[in-house]
Order: structure tokens, then sequence, then C-alpha cells
């Protein structure tokens, strides 16, 4: 069984200053990119060429598109999430299409998806509050354009491996 996870990781002007508060409360920060998550990791035995067709079948539909980031917020008083500002609904769209087909039974219907990047898990109440406060004005806004897909390993030691990425539909002119 391997541990993996279909993420995004965008490419933004200035993405040392989302690492750079990772690096101070978030304990993956030195394990994975800045990312954000389209299927949370899940335990399988699906083979990778698999799970790449089911994502190249999800990606053939999807042109590349804007993404906004802005705002940094808290979430289940232990996450300090970096909004999506743009890009919002084709990013729901990967998501539940990515959770059809042999990867169904790997969602959790009790979990809304908010797509976000994590900036942070910070380790106790009274750090998260200090956290969200100290970043409640930060308003910095970052923009790429979302061209790909990505499907990564989780290692033993939470690690992020790239085992392939997939490209968005091409423009047909």
């Amino acid at each position: 069984m391997m541990k993996r996870a279909i993420h995004i990781f965008p490419s933004f002007q200035s993405i040392e200053n989302i690492q750079e508060i990772r690096n101070r409360h978030d304990p993956l920060s030195d394990k994975i990119p800045p990312h954000i998550t389209l299927v949370f990791p899940f335990e399988s035995s699906i083979p990778h060429n698999d799970i790449l067709d089911h994502i190249k079948s999800v990606a053939e539909h999807i042109p590349p598109f804007s993404l906004t980031l802005r705002d940094v917020t808290g979430s289940g008083g232990e996450f300090l999430f970096l909004n999506v500002k743009k890009g919002n609904d084709y990013l729901i769209q990967i998501h539940d299409d990515l959770y059809k087909g042999i990867l169904e039974s790997y969602r959790n219907p009790h979990f809304t998806y908010l797509p976000h990047i994590t900036l942070g898990r910070p380790g106790n109440r009274e750090e998260y509050i200090n956290a969200l406060e100290k970043y409640k004005n930060w308003r910095e806004s970052y923009h790429t354009i979302v061209e790909e897909i990505t499907l990564e390993e989780i290692g033993e030691d939470n690690v992020s491996h790239v085992i392939g990425r997939v490209p968005l539909k091409k423009n047909r002119f």
C-alpha cells in the first residue's frame, strides 16, 4: 500500500514569503512545497499509471486557468489558510471529478472542500491565535496560471515525491 495525494503546485512571484510563514508554522514545510490539495492523502495499491490515466481523463476537459490567492484565515481551530480568490470553481470541479471513478471510495462525505494553501498548523491554541492576529492584515496577492496537476507519493518520512505531472487541456486554435 502506498500513500499518495493529488495536488497543484502553483508557482508565484515571491513564493518565498509563503514559504517563510510555512517554515514558522507548518511542520510539513520542509517535506512538501506550497500546494493546493485536490485529492487528500490516501493509501492504496492502485498502480500509479491507473491514477495518472484517471487524472488525464479529468485534466483533458479543463483548460489552463488563472489562480489568485490572498488573505489568511483560520480553519478548524488549528490550520492557517491562504485563501483562493480566483480559480475556485475550477479547483472544486477538478476535486469533484477526481473523486469519481477509481478514487470515489477515498472521498470523505463529512468534509466540505475549500481550496487553499495551508500556511501552518501551529502546535497549540495560543500559537494559533497569535498567528491569526499576526497575519490578519497581510494583503499580499499571489497570481499564476495553473497548467498541470501533480500526483505525489508520500514517503515514510512524510516527504513528497512527484510521481507524475499531467497537463491541463491544451487550447486548440
